[in-house]
């Protein structure tokens, strides 16, 4: 088992989903898959159940969190302790990031140290409700993290088993990334199931987008013809996916809206800590790391 395999499960375990984990973590999705079916060979456990569109832990995988988490810790706090063997001094920086961005920090400063070898930086894994009040007390020198106060008033929240899509000729696709104002504008439409856990999934999801009174029901083939208006988007359930697929006029937006998702980071730095020559390139190379990731949105906060 090596360090960047601990990180990628901690990654795994956040986003509950592999390929916005492998994205976290600079991989395809199929190198962190790979990596984790290691894991739980190398282990003889199955650390995860796997659905359609997410993955969780098992007891097995909850316990072996715990365990990354404290060998992150531990091999962070072995790095403190054999800074003072070097046989030069070594000056260092400390930052701490969230799970969210465990792809973002270990690239750049390991970029940042090949180039500067004699400053040493040690990384610390946080809780993100910590790493501000770190910066401030002077605990961390910088920290990168999911923003204070996201902006979730247009976060789109379906239940895992429901899909929404709509005709190829929509104008909703013509915008760069759809929200939950737009939807709500918009006449919704949904697929009859006789199964009864089913509909009460997309009645769920009708009721996250605010359209349960209005929501109007069909057959699979009654809600297509009248998404031909390009006017309506429809909900429906993961068994009528692959119909979904195979028809060219359809577009499932669900797989829209998860391309479309963009990571928002904040870096964080103490206002004394602009100052330090050191700490100043350590955020060029973040930013340079970030900018070649067009998933990341990375903004700056001084404190």
């Amino acid at each position: 088992m090596r360090i960047e395999q601990f990180e990628q499960f901690i990654a795994l375990a956040h986003h509950q989903h592999f390929r916005k984990a492998a994205e976290a973590c600079g991989l395809s999705t199929s190198a962190l898959t790979r990596s984790i079916q290691t894991l739980e060979l190398d282990l003889g456990c199955n650390l995860l159940t796997r659905s359609t569109r997410s993955v969780k832990l098992t007891s097995a995988g909850d316990v072996f969190l715990q365990y990354c988490l404290q060998a992150l810790d531990n091999h962070a706090l072995l790095q403190q302790k054999l800074a003072k063997f070097g046989s030069n001094k070594h000056e260092k920086i400390v930052i701490g990031y969230s799970p969210e961005a465990i792809g973002l920090v270990p690239q750049a400063c390991g970029k940042f140290m090949q180039q500067f070898p004699n400053i040493s930086i040690e990384m610390q894994l946080q809780d993100a409700d910590t790493l501000s009040e770190n910066v401030r007390n002077g605990m961390l020198d910088l920290a990168i993290n999911s923003p204070v106060t996201p902006n979730t008033g247009d976060f789109i929240n379906l239940p895992e088993q429901v899909v929404l899509f709509c005709h190829k000729d929509h104008p909703i696709l013509q915008n760069n990334k759809i929200v939950l104002s737009q939807l709500i504008e918009l006449p919704i439409l949904a697929t009859v199931s006789t199964n009864q856990a089913l509909s009460k999934l997309i009645n769920q999801a009708a009721c996250n987008l605010n359209k349960l009174d209005s929501l109007r029901l069909g057959t699979f083939e009654q809600i297509v013809n009248k998404l031909s208006d390009c006017h309506h988007v429809a909900l429906t359930t993961l068994d009528l996916v692959q119909q979904i697929a195979s028809d060219d006029a359809l577009v499932n937006l669900s797989t829209s809206m998860e391309q479309n998702n963009t990571l928002s980071l904040e870096l964080q730095v103490a206002k004394n800590n602009l100052s330090s020559p050191n700490v100043s390139e350590l955020l060029n190379f973040i930013t340079s790391e970030a900018n070649t990731r067009p998933e990341i949105a990375l903004a700056k906060a001084t404190f």
